[in-house]
């Protein structure tokens, strides 16, 4: 379902449709067919687009050059489901399949006569089919969404008072000895004035 080239070979031209619309479908792609070789050079330029051809031999030598062209040089192209009304090793050794196209579709042959290829697709198609018919999913009810949490708030905290600059602390002074008191036992009696006589000078 990538934009990888395919050769389908086999089966009927119904058989080979059928592919090409069912990878259109999966890839969300328009289906364009080609089935003249005027219509491949504008189909070519559809990048976003499934080009559909039911027979290559159709569109001759020039044709399968220009698909040669665009695998080789063209990075976004369409992506090219060609097919083949007859088997592929009768062409090649007919020489009506270009080598170089078959070579660089070689990672993308599909022969649908391949036992079980058949019963494969058909049941992959019956899927497809059986999931379409499908009813769309029913949306559940919507749940009653919770109110958030409320965050606990912080407590509003005082306005830090501003811290006082600490006073330098003082030397220490050196301790001095109290004065020793003189006790009254040692104490000198003060001595008594004697009273000055008149007319005495005192000395």
């Amino acid at each position: 379902m990538n934009r990888a080239p395919v050769l389908l070979s086999g089966g009927a031209a119904p058989d080979r449709a059928g592919w090409a619309q069912e990878a259109a479908e999966v890839g969300g792609r328009p289906l364009v067919t080609v089935t003249r070789p005027e219509q491949l050079g504008p189909a070519l330029l559809l990048r976003s687009a499934v080009l559909f051809v039911p027979d290559v031999l159709t569109l001759g030598d020039v044709g399968q050059q220009m698909l040669v062209r665009t695998l080789t040089s063209l990075d976004e192209r369409p992506k090219l489901v060609l097919g083949l009304g007859r088997s592929e090793s009768s062409v090649r050794q007919a020489g009506l399949l270009r080598e170089d196209l078959h070579y660089r579709l070689r990672m993308g042959l599909l022969n649908l006569d391949t036992p079980g290829m058949r019963d494969a697709i058909a049941a992959r198609r019956a899927e497809a089919a059986r999931r379409a018919a499908m009813p769309p999913p029913r949306p559940s009810p919507a749940r009653m969404k919770s109110p958030p949490a409320l965050a606990a708030r912080p407590a509003p905290s005082r306005a830090a008072a501003p811290a006082r600059p600490k006073a330098k602390a003082r030397p220490a002074q050196r301790s001095r000895a109290a004065p020793r008191l003189k006790s009254a036992r040692t104490a000198k009696p003060a001595k008594k004035s004697r009273p000055v006589k008149k007319g005495s000078k005192r000395r």
